[in-house]
C-alpha cells in the first residue's frame, strides 16, 4: 500500500465519521483514520529516508588495531 492510498483511506474514514449517527461509530472510524495516517507516515519514512540523520554503528566485538594486539 502506498502512502497516498493510505492517506486517501484515512480521509475516507474521516468523511464517514462525519456522517455517522452513533458516537461509537464516529470514534471507531476516527481511530481507523488515525491508524491509516500513522501507516502512511511510516511508509513515507521507509520510502524516503531523511539523509540528515546519522546512522550510529557499534561493533559487536573490539577489533585489534595492529596485528600483534589482542582484541
Amino acid at each position: 500500500m502506498t502512502p497516498k492510498f493510505l492517506r486517501d483511506e484515512a480521509a475516507r474514514f474521516r468523511g464517514m465519521a462525519g456522517t455517522a449517527d452513533l458516537e461509537a461509530s464516529k470514534v471507531r472510524l476516527l481511530a481507523m483514520a488515525i491508524d491509516f495516517e500513522a501507516r502512511a507516515k511510516a511508509a513515507d519514512e521507509l520510502t524516503d529516508p531523511t539523509p540528515d540523520k546519522a546512522i550510529k554503528v557499534k561493533a559487536a566485538k573490539k577489533i585489534a588495531k595492529e596485528a600483534n594486539e589482542v582484541a
